[in-house]
């Protein structure tokens, strides 16, 4: 019974996350704890779980982004050299 009342607690889409201290016997104690004071589990709901998720998560389309920013700026910067190059040779023959 203490099972079902702590999975009906945690599946409360209207809780705030709340912090958790395992017992003995395999039950929680919830106590009005802060995150940065609590010695046992932050317990959050899945909301803020997902928006953690998508905060820290690297997706496919971030890593594609990345690398061809990166890579279009080293050809970018390779084609400027070899234009800057191009010009000093042309006024050395001048």
């Amino acid at each position: 019974m203490k099972i079902f009342a702590v999975l009906l607690f945690l599946l409360s889409s209207s809780v705030a996350a709340q912090c958790a201290h395992p017992q003995q016997d395999g039950t929680f104690i919830f106590t009005a704890d802060t995150a940065a004071d609590c010695n046992g589990y932050w317990l959050i709901t899945a909301g803020q779980y997902n928006a953690y998720l998508s905060a820290v998560e690297i997706s496919v389309a971030d890593v594609t982004s990345a690398f061809t920013w990166g890579f279009g700026i080293v050809v970018f910067l390779s084609y400027l050299a070899f234009k800057v190059r191009i010009g000093t040779q042309i006024v050395r023959k001048i």
